[in-house]
Formats: structure tokens, C-alpha cells, sequence
């Protein structure tokens, strides 16, 4: 059997190993959420791929209280890295809607009163 055929087939078992180690990684990176509100608490937190209402499960649920405090940090999953609107639901029913969030280049993203104007 030639040298380059030999390299070759002892190669590609490590290759397809390391392709698909690489896809699980991507697939298993972790977001969060940080509520730095002043007062206000979430019991439901949705994310949608941004400019679509195709909400996602609640967020909220991950975290033991099922809800997501003020300055608590949430653990977002299910997601892929990407640009999401996040729907945010208070505990007297109120949502509000943060557009564009980019999850793309950032790994986490911020809830701040100023987020929360105008919603009703």
C-alpha cells in the first residue's frame, strides 16, 4: 500500500472526530441573560431569530424559581449563536420586546429599565 494512502487512512479517523467534536461544541455554547432592572421580575423570557415572532419555549423555566429576578443571570439554551428579538413578560402580564440582540459575537445580553419603556 503507498505511503500517501497509509497517511491518509489513519488521518481520516482523527478528522471525523475532531469535525464533529467542533460541531458539539458550537452546538452546547451557553447564553445568558442579565436582569439589571431596578424592579422589575420576568416570568417569561422567549427568544425569536430577529424580525420574526417565532418565539421559542420560555426561558424563564430554566432557573430554579422559574423566573428570571432582578440582577439574576439566566441560562438561555436551545439557542445557535445569532441575532435575536427576546420577548419579556412581567409578573402582572406586561411584555416588551428587545429587537436585534446579538448573540452572534456576544455571549450574554443586558436587561436594563430603559429596555422597558413604552410597554405595556
Amino acid at each position: 500500500m503507498p505511503a500517501m494512502l497509509r497517511s491518509i487512512r489513519f488521518a481520516l479517523p482523527f478528522a471525523i472526530v475532531l469535525a464533529t467534536s467542533a460541531g458539539a461544541v458550537a452546538a452546547t455554547k451557553r447564553f445568558f441573560a442579565y436582569n439589571e432592572t431596578t424592579a422589575t421580575d420576568f416570568t417569561g423570557v422567549y427568544m425569536a431569530p430577529a424580525g420574526t415572532t417565532r418565539w421559542g419555549p420560555n426561558q424563564a423555566l430554566n432557573d430554579p424559581d422559574k423566573s428570571l429576578d432582578m440582577t439574576e443571570r439566566l441560562v438561555i439554551t436551545g439557542i445557535r449563536p445569532g441575532h435575536y428579538d427576546v420577548r419579556l413578560v412581567d409578573r402582572k402580564g406586561r411584555a416588551c420586546v428587545m429587537k436585534g440582540v446579538d448573540l452572534a459575537h456576544e455571549r450574554s445580553f443586558e436587561i436594563r429599565d430603559q429596555d422597558l419603556t413604552g410597554c405595556g
